[in-house]
């Protein structure tokens, strides 16, 4: 009846729908790295550095499709 190994995961269109939706965070991180690159560290918020890093959960999310709620 109830399996216990939560080994259920997302279907493919919810995949895709939280791929496309994390994308413009994922680009902000890679404008965040790009900017610690060229050492402009005081043009970093802390507010970009969390959304960016909601967008690679995002995107582990997307990829692996496990549930975590």
């Amino acid at each position: 009846m109830f399996r216990l190994d939560n080994t259920e995961k997302l279907s493919l269109s919810v995949r895709i729908i939280i791929g496309i939706l994390g994308l413009p965070s994922l680009l902000l991180g890679f404008m965040l790295i790009s900017d610690a690159l060229n050492s402009r560290f005081d043009t970093i918020g802390a507010f970009e550095i969390i959304y960016s890093l909601v967008g690679v959960f995002a995107i582990y999310v997307a990829l692996s499709g496990k549930k975590f709620f």
